[in-house]
């Protein structure tokens, strides 16, 4: 690895692995039985720590949505030696969408845990439900305002190291676990310009006290599992 190169876009702070600690214990008290207790912990109202706390919702935004065009995590715009754009027929497949099954065997690799920051991912189906389970506490709408905190910031995410629309390939070796911050604030950007580490040359390293909340997956509503 260069020297002085990054391992994300921005680092994580403390207050989303709290986050992190409320959400799962919310989820361990739904499966008890305990619908009240479970929704205190996922949060109803926002604070400055817990699931719906307010130091990872600045934390996340705006890096994922207002800096991705304006270049602001661009720290070399033209590196020496990098990829560059290529022509649509050059590139891996019809579109960047990964298959289900290369999602499938790099979740087994990398499990829950971004390849870039290291926080915990949680799927969005598994929001989905806990939003169906607990509406005002698991807020959830198309303004980031209205983003439950810890699950935006937890979005489980794939993302190409090298990206597609530069020839990289949707594959096990070139596809890697992420959260949104790093999924969507690295854009179509490659690792040179933001001046980030490859995340393949670090082992990955999932937590093997952590099932990315799924065990919330057989609690869901009758209409969310249809």
């Amino acid at each position: 690895m260069d020297v002085g190169l990054r391992r994300c876009i921005k680092e994580p702070i403390p207050e989303i692995f709290d986050a992190w600690q409320d959400m799962s214990a919310a989820v361990d008290a739904h499966v008890r039985g305990e619908a009240e207790c479970a929704a205190q912990l996922f949060g109803k109202e926002r604070r400055r720590k817990g699931a719906n706390g307010l130091r990872v919702w600045h934390w996340f935004n705006p890096g994922w949505t207002l800096d991705v065009d304006d270049g602001t995590h661009i720290v070399e715009p033209s590196p020496r030696n990098d990829t560059s754009t290529v022509l649509k027929e050059m590139r891996d497949g019809n579109n960047s969408r990964i298959p289900g099954s290369i999602k499938r065997a790099v979740l087994d690799r990398d499990g829950h845990c971004c390849r870039y920051c290291g926080i915990p991912v949680v799927d969005a189906e598994i929001r989905k439900i806990a939003h169906r389970l607990y509406p005002d506490s698991v807020v959830w709408g198309a303004d980031e305002r209205r983003m439950h905190a810890g699950f935006a910031a937890m979005w489980l995410q794939f993302d190409h190291v090298v990206p597609w629309s530069h020839g990289g390939r949707t594959d096990e070796r070139n596809v890697v676990v992420s959260c949104a911050l790093c999924n969507f604030g690295k854009s179509n950007n490659t690792l040179k310009q933001l001046g980030l580490e490859d995340p393949r040359d670090r082992p990955p390293e999932p937590r093997a006290d952590y099932d990315g909340l799924e065990r919330l997956r057989c609690c869901a509503p009758a209409a969310a599992k249809s």
